[in-house]
């Protein structure tokens, strides 16, 4: 399964575009942090060959490949929700059966709870915009997974009704929209600050102005810019400053600090921090190598054992609405300090957390 927490939007003609796929993995995934859980995945080729191998033997009556859609709105802005449906079924000339094809190494015995979900999450997103579409009251939606090292197909069918589907959907599309409309509140609330933020020092120091003038040209015009200035120059605001300046003017929308010593980390953390407190709203994260911030009592312990790893999804949502909603400088310290309330393994927990944030350090 993707690990993918970020929420991709793709302007189509003023509107937002999301997958079915994206949305249910995003909002329905729980369970274990445990790479095992899943199955070794196929690769993209392969997993075409197979859904064309399945699709071949079906009967005519089955259409191949359907693309549904619906719009919603949030965040004051129109989205457009689509995917294509492996395959739907018709019975006199009408729609009876949603079929989904999964494919993975395991057995299909050996696929958890979560994983099930998931697959029939999708199918349930279709059944609902068919019914809503054709006012069907009813429809089989079936699951056919195929093992790829036994080549074994098994078929799970359930029967689902409309009524069942609208509380799903709805469910399902209260949830995600929450989270857009959260992102949304905090991207309004840092570009705001952004546009506001005063350089923080009384005057610039020799050659600072250029330099900051020189980043800002370089962000507005999408070019490239190489610098090499001596230490106490004060590289670090000189760049920092413009930049944040233009994203608060929508002309960049993340910032990756890269170092290689641990000493000027330190000094993009103090700089973040001194914007911070002259009014800057904007959330920045550390990244720290997993062997230096794995708590120790995770070391020499199986996955399938861990405290951290066993629920990890069933609490990352709330453990990250929690850091986002109270934190904006999110140093190693702080990470650990929310993943152990929440029970999360650190290092992952950091991985989600830099998908939703503006500014990424590295920690060497």
């Amino acid at each position: 399964m993707v690990k993918e927490y970020e929420i991709e939007r793709l302007t189509t003609m003023n509107r937002k575009s999301v997958g079915i796929r994206q949305m249910v993995e995003f909002v329905l995934r729980g369970g274990d942090l445990d790479p095992a859980s899943t199955g070794s995945q196929n690769t993209a080729l392969e997993g075409a060959r197979i859904h064309r191998k399945l699709q071949k033997e079906w009967e005519k009556t089955t259409k191949k490949e359907v693309y549904l859609k619906t719009e919603f709105e949030a965040a004051q802005e129109k989205w457009l929700l689509h995917g294509r449906a492996d395959a739907l079924h018709l019975k006199d000339d009408k729609y009876d059966e949603v079929r989904e094809i999964k494919t993975s190494a395991l057995k299909f015995e050996d696929l958890s709870q979560n994983t099930l979900t998931l697959y029939f999450g999708q199918a349930k997103v279709y059944a609902y915009l068919l019914m809503e579409q054709n006012d069907l009251e009813q429809l089989k939606l079936s699951l056919y997974y195929f093992q790829t090292t036994t080549e074994k197909l098994t078929i799970k069918t359930i029967d689902y009704t409309k009524d069942e589907a609208t509380e799903f959907f709805e469910n399902l599309l209260k949830e995600f929209t929450w989270w857009i409309e959260f992102k949304a509140e905090l991207r309004s609330k840092r570009n705001i600050s952004c546009q506001k933020l005063s350089f923080p020092f009384p005057q610039y120091r020799q050659n600072q102005h250029e330099l900051s003038a020189a980043v800002y040209k370089t962000i507005y015009s999408h070019k490239r810019l190489f610098v090499e200035a001596p230490t106490g120059t004060g590289k670090t605001i000189s760049t920092l400053f413009p930049t944040i300046k233009a994203l608060g003017e929508k002309r960049a929308e993340r910032i990756f600090y890269f170092t290689a010593k641990q000493s000027t980390r330190r000094v993009a953390e103090e700089t973040c921090a001194l914007l911070g407190d002259n009014g800057l709203y904007m959330h920045s994260i550390t990244l720290t190598a997993k062997d230096k911030i794995t708590f120790a009592e995770e070391q020499d312990i199986a996955d399938t054992e861990n405290p951290y790893f066993l629920g990890y999804y069933d609490r990352i949502k709330p453990a990250m609405k929690d850091i986002l909603t109270n934190e904006t400088l999110l140093t190693r310290e702080v990470i650990e300090k929310y993943a152990a309330k929440h029970t999360v393994d650190p290092f992952e927990f950091s991985l989600d957390v830099s998908l939703r944030v503006v500014l990424v350090r590295n920690n060497s």
